[in-house]
C-alpha cells in the first residue's frame, strides 16, 4: 500500500518541530517565567495579581519586565484563564 504525500509531509513537519522544540527549550533554559503570546489575551490578570512587579505593560501589552523578582509563587498561573503563563522549573 503506497504512502500518501500528506503522510510524508506530516512526518517531516513533526521531525522539524522536534528540533525546533529542543532549540526553544535550550534557549529558554535560563528563563524563570514567560508569556505565551499565542494564548495571551492581554486581560492583565497576571499583572494585577503579581506582588513582586514581575510584569509590566509596554506598548499596550503585558510583558515580563522584572523576571529576577519572580519567586515562582504561582499566583499568576492561578489567575490566567488562558494558560499563557509559563513558569520554568
Amino acid at each position: 500500500m503506497p504512502l500518501s504525500a500528506n503522510f510524508g509531509d506530516t512526518l517531516l513537519s513533526k521531525i522539524f518541530n522536534l528540533f525546533k522544540t529542543k532549540k526553544d527549550v535550550e534557549e529558554k533554559s535560563n528563563k524563570i517565567i514567560d508569556i505565551d503570546y499565542n494564548k495571551c489575551k492581554n486581560c492583565l490578570s497576571c499583572y494585577r495579581i503579581c506582588k513582586n512587579n514581575v510584569f509590566a505593560i509596554e506598548n499596550n501589552r503585558v510583558v515580563v519586565k522584572n523576571e529576577e523578582n519572580c519567586t515562582k509563587c504561582g499566583e499568576c498561573l492561578k489567575v490566567c484563564r488562558y494558560g499563557a503563563i509559563i513558569i520554568y522549573q
